[in-house]
């Protein structure tokens, strides 16, 4: 399967004339994230990004900024794309590249509370969010509990430890990461009911040139997927 999706790509990749000129440089903006992207040079998100245009043969320049900014300017064309991209993110119409995982959100509870296994479990509970995160609108347009931000994800521990709120809904690595940041050994999760799956991936712009970076990173990924480069790169999470 994974060879017919390569070939599928590779065939697109040449009849749509692919080809980008060798002075050209493409600006891919990104958004901090805890472990994903510390700065424009460290992340694993930024490293994959380097891998993919390094493989690719793209020059490319990362910018880093908060997401509203980073939406926006992509949105007023300021941007060649951005990672990582989410529906949620992005309004108009778009160019996707091949997924680079599924980000799915958990519900951490205190211990000695119910685990969360589902959506409907947050019903009349006070949820933690973090600023900046995409979330789906599973959890963001829900009415059926409600909703505080904080600036990070260890201020979202610190606020489940002390009791300010029920639940804090995160995606999984990051969660944990913060739990280990935090000191804190009495917060749970169910690690096998996510409250929500959302495809990751990088947005390019509609025009042929996002097109064709869309193709192209699509191209590298599945290659990155196939030689186990991938997992490679995101096992680092783990560690």
């Amino acid at each position: 399967m994974k060879k017919n999706i390569l070939f599928l790509l590779g065939f697109l990749f040449f009849f749509t004339g692919v080809s980008f000129a060798e002075d050209e440089v493409y600006t891919i903006g990104t958004f901090p994230i805890p472990l994903m992207v510390e700065d424009k040079d460290t992340g694993i998100f930024v490293e994959l990004t380097k891998e993919i245009a390094k493989r690719s043969k793209v020059n490319i320049i990362i910018k880093v900024m908060p997401p509203v900014r980073v939406t926006t300017y992509f949105a007023e064309n300021k941007l060649h794309g951005f990672f990582p991209a989410l529906d949620v993110m992005v309004s108009q119409k778009i160019s996707k590249s091949e997924p680079i995982y599924i980000k799915k959100d958990f519900g951490f509870t205190k211990q000695g509370q119910p685990l969360i296994t589902s959506i409907t479990d947050l019903t009349g509970k006070h949820i933690g969010i973090t600023l900046g995160y995409p979330y789906s609108k599973e959890i963001t347009a829900n009415s059926s509990f409600t909703i505080s931000t904080a600036p990070s994800d260890i201020n979202n521990i610190l606020m489940l430890d002390i009791g300010r709120i029920d639940v804090f809904v995160v995606e999984e690595k990051s969660g944990l990461k913060a739990i280990k940041q935090s000191g804190k050994n009495n917060i749970s999760y169910d690690s096998g009911q996510p409250l929500s799956r959302q495809n990751v991936y990088y947005a390019f712009q509609s025009d042929k040139t996002g097109q064709r970076l869309a193709l192209l990173f699509s191209k590298t990924l599945v290659e990155l997927k196939n030689d186990g480069t991938l997992a490679n790169i995101m096992s680092k999470a783990d560690k």
